[in-house]
């Protein structure tokens, strides 16, 4: 498939359905303007491999003018002897149930047995239908508005206390206009539109920056219009940036995109570009992925707002969201939103939106021969409309491919459901995205866009943060590394590898510490050796399984819980957090557990020995003791860095899959950046006062001088590489967290 296939097929079903909404809307102009019917027939032409859907939908209509508007009442029955098509393979169930509902709108008792048997071939269809328990909800795929709204209003009118001065958009229950309130004296954007939902009240409970600020209404209540006035955006909307992605090659797609859109939008309306805004010109800077991030955490922080303030907004699509000059997103439009909050709405009576950016769960709402609710929708269905707008932004297609559009209205949605539930695969066209596409990015847009909502992300905070993270680099690889990275591949070897990053500088330093010993202590003790070599051997069976297997058995339990996790995403939140806590002390743990081992052989050791063979020397017990705590030190300083860094890459990782990352506060980071210090510190400043030691002791000891010199520099160096790179990973963890804490503040 090559990379312009989707976008041309996009095109011509765009075509298509553009041709389709052209004859409606004639159709209806011309009942509206005619005081006779018009002819079906003049309407759809016999060649056209739409007409059988065309005329479905022009019956609808006829229908709901002949019924509602005009005294020409028709039957369905009339309309199949006039067209035979209509009957192949069987009769529309959507017209039979268009025709029950406008008789029962017209007062007529209408037995739904009446049309159970009329058409034996649609007896199922139809007995679904009539069993459901929610309102009537067309299935007209055009609803045309009150004819006064579109047509009596047009740029140079004044209207109320305002002047329309140019045409900003319209849609099919309203229009907007750039306008001038003469009484402020300020230039608004002015929907004009029927006077019949609590948008005003809905959009007058939220308070966002990334949500189109509205200042009052007006009502003309001889006309029945209302007029809704909010801040003028005159960067244009998302349309007209999507409109650009298609003709830009994946890899030519940059900041400038969104840049290019701005200029286009704001030359148009006559407006000064804002050169010196910092937010423009940081588009001219950014790459692709990162200007669709930037723009998705506003978007969803604005839902976030919306969801916790109980409103839905349904229609999240392209031209809903507008732009100021700067180019910050603002949503609008919520004008089929439903709010828990305004007295005496219901999810259905608001309920609508654009179908090519709907859920799938949103489209059974839609359909009436459905059974699920509009009541059952959450905000679950905006966030995966808000990441089909999004990987539409990234992409420069939409995921799926427009449906055929051969029988019914009906029909079409439910190949529409179909192909949501079946789910797709964004990283499965790679030719669309661009080269530098972070995976993660992918991954995030591809849970919003899961079938089940249940495995989507749960708010649009969580949506928020998981593109914060994109945004940052190093933390996404820490957090989500790539599939092919060597912390993905070490998946399964967590625990025996954990155990060797300690094991192998403790058994190091119980050679050194074996050989010294024997050399400045065991030789200048008679009859010596063989208890020596005994309880060697003792305390070394004793301590290193005992401490190398709890280092594993903590090490196990982060994995279980991680394990635990994954089949139980409702896990406890504050487990979760206690264990992440876990995870990032780890080798902080590590070191203590060697720490205290060592000065435990310390003691046991010269108390053995006078055990086995009497009294020792004082020098013997102290020269003992000081030994295994310095060898113990050094130990345990390479342990800590070496296990916290493997462990915040391949445990760490799978600790927050799947639940929020966000659930630690910067100061976890902190904390273990100057934990780190002291580790760094120690791992200097102990080697060092070993070699003063042992000069002390025995200066002639050129040798164990000498090993513990080289041995302390290589250490020394490869723990000050990791000790960076640690710090820089922490950096970015702690900045993540902290971006995303204040914004949800």
């Amino acid at each position: 498939m090559s990379a312009s296939e989707p976008n041309q097929k996009l095109s011509e079903s765009q075509v298509v359905i553009d041709a389709l909404t052209q004859a409606m809307e004639r159709f209806v102009s011309d009942w509206e303007s005619r005081q006779s019917p018009p002819n079906l027939e003049d309407y759809v032409s016999v060649v056209d491999p739409q007409h059988r859907f065309l005329l479905i939908e022009l019956i609808k209509i006829d229908l709901e003018f002949r019924w509602q508007q005009f005294n020409f009442p028709k039957r369905i029955l009339e309309y199949l002897d006039d067209f035979p098509i209509l009957e192949e393979p069987e009769v529309p169930v959507d017209l039979l149930y268009e025709e029950f509902h406008l008789r029962r709108q017209n007062g007529f008792e209408v037995d739904p047995a009446e049309y159970i048997g009329l058409i034996s071939t649609a007896n199922s269809q139809l007995g679904q239908l009539f069993e459901l328990d929610h309102a009537y909800s067309t299935t007209k795929m055009l609803n045309h508005p009150p004819l006064q709204v579109f047509k009596q209003f047009q740029p140079g009118d004044c209207v109320d206390d305002f002047e329309l001065l140019t045409l900003l958009g319209k849609g099919a229950f309203a229009k907007v206009f750039q306008a001038r309130q003469n009484s402020m004296q300020r230039i608004v954007a002015l929907k004009i539109s029927e006077d019949s939902s609590d948008e005003p009240q809905t959009l007058a409970q939220l308070d966002h920056d990334n949500i189109v600020r509205v200042f009052d209404q007006r009502l003309l209540t001889d006309q029945k219009i209302r007029l809704l006035y909010m801040q003028y955006l005159p960067g244009g909307t998302l349309q007209s940036v999507v409109e650009i992605v298609r003709n830009t090659a994946p890899d030519e797609r940059s900041g400038r995109i969104l840049v290019n859109a701005l200029d286009q939008s704001l030359d148009l309306r006559g407006e000064s570009r804002p050169a010196e805004s910092l937010t423009y010109q940081k588009f001219q800077t950014l790459s692709w992925s990162e200007s669709i991030c930037w723009l998705g955490i506003r978007l969803a922080q604005a839902l976030h707002y919306a969801h916790q303030k109980g409103v839905l907004h349904r229609d999240i699509k392209p031209a809903n969201v507008l732009l100021t000059a700067e180019g910050i997103p603002k949503l609008a439009d919520f004008n089929i939103s439903f709010s828990s909050h305004v007295s005496g709405t219901t999810p259905a009576a608001y309920f609508g939106g654009s179908l090519a950016y709907m859920s799938p769960e949103q489209l059974e709402a839609y359909d009436p021969t459905d059974a699920r609710l509009p009541e059952s929708l959450d905000e679950r269905s905006d966030l995966y409309s808000l990441g089909l707008m999004l990987s539409e932004l990234l992409t420069g297609t939409r995921p799926f491919h427009d449906p055929s559009i051969q029988s019914s209205w009906s029909d079409l949605l439910k190949q529409m459901i179909q192909q949501r539930k079946t789910g797709i695969s964004l990283a499965a066209y790679p030719q669309h995205l661009p080269s530098d596409c972070p995976e993660h990015l992918v991954s995030v847009l591809q849970k919003c866009l899961a079938p089940d909502p249940a495995h989507r992300w749960r708010s649009g905070a969580e949506l928020a943060s998981q593109l914060e993270l994109c945004l940052n680099p190093r933390a996404q690889q820490i957090l989500f590394p790539a599939s092919k990275s060597w912390f993905t591949i070490l998946k399964g070897w967590e625990v025996p590898l954990v155990v060797l990053i300690v094991a192998i500088p403790n058994i190091l330093a119980g050679i050194f510490n074996f050989f010294h010993n024997q050399k400045h202590i065991v030789e200048h003790l008679k009859n010596s050796q063989d208890a020596f070599w005994k309880i060697q051997s003792a305390i070394n069976m004793i301590a290193y399984p005992t401490g190398l297997g709890l280092i594993g058995w903590l090490t196990w339990l982060l994995l279980r819980f991680a394990a635990d996790s994954e089949t139980d995403p409702q896990s406890d939140l504050q487990k979760s957090i206690v264990m992440q806590k876990r995870c990032l002390r780890l080798g902080h743990y590590a070191a203590l557990i060697c720490t205290a081992e060592w000065i435990i052989a310390g003691i046991a050791y010269p108390i053995s020995m006078h055990y086995a063979i009497g009294s020792l020397p004082a020098t013997a017990y102290i020269h003992f003791l000081g030994s295994l705590i310095l060898c113990g030190l050094i130990a345990a300083s390479y342990p800590f860095f070496g296990v916290t860094y493997f462990s915040l890459h391949t445990i760490y990782p799978r600790l927050i899959q799947n639940s929020d990352f966000t659930q630690l506060a910067p100061d976890s980071y902190q904390q273990l950046k100057r934990l780190s210090w002291v580790y760094l510190i120690m791992a200097f400043l102990v080697p060092t006062l070993s070699i003063a030691s042992l000069a002390m002791i025995n200066l002639n000891d050129k040798i164990a001088i000498g090993i513990l010199t080289v041995a302390g520099t290589l250490g020394a160096v490869s723990i000050f590489r990791i000790f960076q790179t640690l710090q820089a990973d922490l950096d970015a963890l702690e900045e993540l967290s902290r971006r995303v804490h204040s914004s949800l503040k």
